[in-house]
């Protein structure tokens, strides 16, 4: 019985994979039928790796029992599943960078948490120079403005009372106005840009937090802003870097669809490991975790270090990178 069970979910899983792949990601679409869909193949792609670890669970007891026609079948998904995650692994050196190296940090601050010291402990002992923050609530700004405000003369913010408040910090002065409704789709919600010279160039910083997908509104709207978002990093003339919260996986036709516009993800670049960020606090975090939170690179960027911190009190972690311009 439970070969039987295992074959049903090899087969199904083969069925998901390819259908999750091969299904075109049109964000412009907004019927419901094409947009439930494409949720369904969102979705698949998102918990691919959780897929795997069944995957692997199943090849491991058929090779105790010697089934190897399970075996056989199990292992190309594996290597599809898993394999891409064992290859963030790898020793590998790192990118070389002209010049100087900024530190910046993305950091989901979690609106309702009123616990605010280890966070800002978290920001001290990194001392970014650029500092993106996500869900900026009043008692946040108010916290950070008192411990590291005289830290950073440059502060560009919009406070919010639900998820969607935004804050960029700079240690360097912001070269063109601070731009806090990057227009992405028909949300109200603030998306920002800002500009800080590196190395003595111009450098678009995009502070982003997409809606979560849940739901057909909300995954609609998540769809619009994502296209408007690659149509503005399509239109943008500096060299940039786009970090948040972005509610999607690195697996995701998101992700997918950045790649082919030419950006370039810091873990992969210089990350180990799944490099996961969500979710820190609640019933599922003993669930393995995903990473939502990301810093791409464009315009001849790229990165030196990555990596994720700690966030105790959110229920993100933060990514940290240090940028440059390659060699």
């Amino acid at each position: 019985m439970l070969a039987v069970e295992a074959w049903v979910f090899v087969g199904a899983s083969y069925a998901l994979i390819a259908f999750a792949y091969l299904w075109p990601p049109d964000f412009r679409n907004e019927s419901p039928s094409y947009v439930g869909v494409a949720w369904t193949a969102f979705l698949v792609r998102t918990f691919i790796f959780h897929f795997g670890l069944v995957l692997v669970l199943i090849a491991a007891v058929a090779a105790c029992v010697r089934y190897w026609r399970l075996l056989g079948a199990a292992m190309p998904l594996v290597l599809v599943t898993i394999g891409p995650t064992c290859w963030q692994f790898r020793p590998r050196s790192r990118p070389a960078v002209v010049d100087e190296t900024v530190t910046v940090m993305s950091v989901n601050l979690l609106m309702i948490n009123e616990y605010t010291e280890p966070i800002i402990d978290e920001i001290r002992g990194v001392n970014p120079d650029v500092l993106l923050l996500q869900e900026y609530a009043n008692h946040w700004h108010d916290a950070l403005q008192a411990s590291i405000g005289q830290d950073y003369p440059h502060i560009a913010h919009e406070r919010r009372e639900d998820s969607f408040g935004t804050a960029i910090y700079s240690r360097r002065p912001f070269t063109e106005r601070v731009n806090l409704g990057v227009p992405l789709g028909e949300a109200t919600e603030p998306q920002m840009r800002a500009v800080v010279r590196i190395s003595g160039r111009d450098v678009a910083f995009y502070n982003i937090h997409l809606l979560p997908p849940w739901g057909l509104e909300y995954t609609i709207e998540n769809r619009s802003q994502f296209a408007d978002l690659l149509d503005v990093l399509s239109a943008e003339k500096l060299p940039f870097v786009l970090a948040g919260d972005f509610n999607f996986t690195e697996r995701s036709p998101n992700a997918s669809a950045l790649r082919r516009l030419g950006l370039l993800d810091t873990h992969r670049l210089a990350g180990w490991g799944r490099g996961t960020t969500w979710p820190v606090s609640s019933f599922f975090r003993w669930i393995p975790s995903i990473r939502l939170d990301h810093i791409y690179l464009g315009g001849g960027l790229t990165c030196a270090m990555h990596r994720t911190g700690v966030g105790r009190g959110s229920d993100h972690r933060p990514v940290i990178a240090e940028i440059g311009f390659a060699q």
